[in-house]
């Protein structure tokens, strides 16, 4: 379960809550409605590398989707390189 605390609480006691991080995220609300989110810098590093990860995936399957409906626009990596210069 998430936990929350308000601004007001954060304010009194930001030192607290940074050192409890480890149990979680934190849900700072600002007048009842969720405002912030406060994760280890870890957490977050982990949580854009999944994202990333699943952005690949998604462009992989999109690629392999586009080969399936036409073969023929595929290009080999030596016509890839000439076409760069390379």
């Amino acid at each position: 379960m998430l936990k929350t605390t308000t601004v007001t609480e954060l304010r009194s006691d930001l030192a607290g809550y940074l050192s409890r991080l480890d149990d979680g995220p934190v849900v700072v609300l600002s007048r009842s409605h969720p405002a912030a989110i406060l994760v280890k810098p870890e957490f977050l590093d982990a949580l854009l590398d999944c994202a990333e990860l699943l952005e690949d995936l998604v462009d992989g399957r999109s690629a392999i989707a586009d080969f399936i409906d036409n073969p023929n626009a595929a290009v080999n990596a030596d016509e890839v390189f000439t076409r760069l210069g390379l």
